[in-house]
């Protein structure tokens, strides 16, 4: 089983945002995500990033897509010295100032394209709860950047336009822009790295949550578990917790209520079929465990707007039409 996918089908993207933009110096961003994960990556032109707390900033140069974890603050620069200012703000200022000068060369201005993501039962997944603060990649011309680059490609071509279909084509390039960074980020890990990305790639770790995703319903043990991975009891629990960063069971038991928050979100099911459904026996255990992760009854967390409405992962319509007057904050710049 394809666990990545499983993750992200079932941890689903919730809103999400594309901005592209031309920057001329001075200029400073202030982004404060609050919950929200961030893609920036350089088109043309230099930057600077710092993350708060951090008291160092990094360079990035054309290719370089970074992602900023879920609710970092950060600042994107022109210049070290410069004083960010909150990003909205800066961008309604940026727009203002190139329409009333002429066009810029190329040469004078920084080209970003930035995609914001909002998830949903954010930090119920160690895929979100153990992101790092920072992964930084870059786009150079292999064969297998060469897809990265047709989607930013796409990316850039589609923010800045309002085309027919834009509103159903933008999120999916969108989600698929996050798992290409997710994928080559996991491929550029040692082989032995510790978190739940390098637990996928553990010849039997990764066998064991295979197992967990593909049937969670199952009365899996540790040692059960071990067993299918020819390893004992001892050394699976011990390995699997270097790796994953908590023991099997609570991981089992993490899975299983975030797929039954989608289930009781996405259909009609009765409480006490998704609790048979994500394996347990007892709705009362079930509503225990619900409760217990996602602090909420199972029957309230249905009916307190997580509903099936606007749960595809992808941008809803009032939504979408949001996004899509924020797109073209600034000059449209096609795809470089």
């Amino acid at each position: 089983m394809d666990v990545l996918a499983n993750v992200l089908g079932v941890t689903q993207l919730g809103n999400t945002m594309l901005c592209q933009s031309e920057l001329m110096a001075p200029w400073g961003l202030d982004i404060d995500a609050h919950t929200k994960t961030a893609v920036h990556l350089v088109q043309r032109g230099v930057c600077w990033l710092r993350l708060e707390g951090e008291p160092e900033p990094m360079r990035l140069m054309p290719g370089d897509v970074v992602l900023v974890g879920s609710g970092v603050r950060h600042y994107l620069t022109d210049d070290p010295t410069t004083v960010a200012q909150p990003w909205e703000q800066e961008l309604a200022r940026m727009k203002e100032r190139l329409a009333s000068m002429p066009q810029p060369a190329s040469s004078d201005t920084t080209v970003l394209l930035c995609a914001a993501y909002e998830f949903e039962q954010d930090g119920q997944h160690p895929l979100l709860a153990l992101l790092p603060k920072l992964i930084r990649l870059h786009v150079d011309y292999s064969e297998e950047s060469g897809q990265f680059q047709a989607l930013v490609w796409l990316l850039a071509h589609e923010s800045g336009r309002k085309l027919p279909g834009s509103e159903i084509v933008i999120p999916r390039l969108v989600d698929s822009l996050f798992v290409f960074i997710m994928r080559a980020w996991m491929e550029s890990q040692p082989v032995g790295a510790g978190g739940w990305f390098g637990a996928l790639r553990d010849p039997q770790i990764g066998r064991a949550l295979s197992l967990i995703h593909e049937n969670p319903e199952l009365p899996w043990t540790v040692e059960s578990l071990a067993a299918k991975v020819a390893l004992s009891r001892a050394a699976f629990a011990r390995r699997f917790v270097e790796l994953v960063g908590e023991p099997p069971l609570k991981y089992l038991t993490r899975w299983r209520m975030s797929l039954a928050a989608k289930i009781l979100k996405t259909t009609s099911e009765s409480v006490d079929e998704v609790a048979t459904r994500v394996g347990y026996d007892s709705p009362t255990g079930f509503g225990k465990a619900f409760q217990r992760y996602l602090r909420v009854a199972p029957g309230r967390y249905r009916s307190a707007g997580h509903s099936s409405q606007g749960t595809s992962g992808h941008l809803s319509a009032s939504h979408a039409a949001k996004a899509a007057a924020q797109q073209p904050v600034l000059r449209a710049v096609s795809g470089s």
